[in-house]
């Protein structure tokens, strides 16, 4: 059974019951309960599951949560995250397509949808677990090979997918991103994936933490410029505020 498969199952059991016990899975599906753990650090990671007690627990996704990396470890929820999902949510329109990104910051604009009728078009398994049992929500998956960096789908199907599309907006997350040098990407697969999705909307969001400003990695994705809009957060540094804006279309701090 592959990772996608036993995650998949594991989605199923927490949106039925609400919660797992790690080593009660592991025993049905024939693998160790540190498998089922590895398994659902990644939905832990993008704010989607708690764990505590060997237990596992659906976060309900339009809640504040605090999670848990490990027993006895909490961790807050990053609000940064949130504020910037929340902003981004506003330029949402009632019957809009739009196309998700992966990452944990473009997964908050999710919660904050309300009652909008939406299509979602993305390459980010959580995103199921958080809108599937939304009635207003249409999601259409790429194409494409599963990496569990991203914990989602990446590769030569996803971009030729992208490519045929005709989206009313975009929401993109990055790893890197500064005035001079743009966006950036550590992983060529996402990097090409997110340029596809650039293309392919009418209008684009960058959604990227005061964090990652300055950070340079290997592929570069593009310009600010190319971007209808940059959504960070209030913490983004003062002084750093006229390079950026000089570089952008429209800032939003968060």
């Amino acid at each position: 059974m592959s990772p996608v498969e036993r995650r998949t199952i594991l989605y199923n059991r927490l949106q039925a019951d609400g919660k797992v016990n790690l080593n009660q899975i592991a025993s049905e599906l024939n693998v160790s309960s540190m498998t089922i753990r590895r398994d659902l650090k990644l939905f832990v990671d993008q704010g989607i599951v708690t764990i505590s007690a060997g237990t596992a627990h659906l976060i309900d996704g339009s809640s504040s949560v605090t999670l848990v990396r490990s027993e006895g470890e909490p961790i807050v929820q990053d609000t940064q995250k949130q504020a910037i999902g929340r902003a981004a949510a506003d330029h949402v329109e009632d019957g809009d397509t739009i196309i998700v990104d992966c990452g944990t910051t473009t997964l908050q604009l999710l919660r904050y949808l309300g009652n909008k009728s939406v299509t979602i078009i993305t390459n980010s398994i959580p995103v199921a677990g958080i809108v599937g049992n939304n009635p207003n929500v249409k999601i259409i998956y790429a194409p494409g090979e599963y990496t569990a960096d991203s914990n989602g789908i990446v590769g030569p199907l996803t971009v030729d997918f992208f490519h045929t599309l005709r989206a009313d907006k975009a929401f993109i997350g990055a790893h890197g991103f500064d005035a001079q040098g743009g966006v950036n990407e550590p992983v060529l697969g996402d990097a090409t994936a997110k340029r596809a999705m650039l293309d392919s909307a009418r209008e684009s969001y960058l959604m990227a933490d005061s964090s990652k400003y300055g950070n340079v990695h290997l592929m570069a994705l593009s310009r600010l410029s190319d971007f209808s809009c940059v959504i960070t957060d209030s913490e983004f540094p003062a002084e750093k505020r006229s390079e950026l804006e000089a570089a952008c279309k429209e800032v939003i701090y968060a």
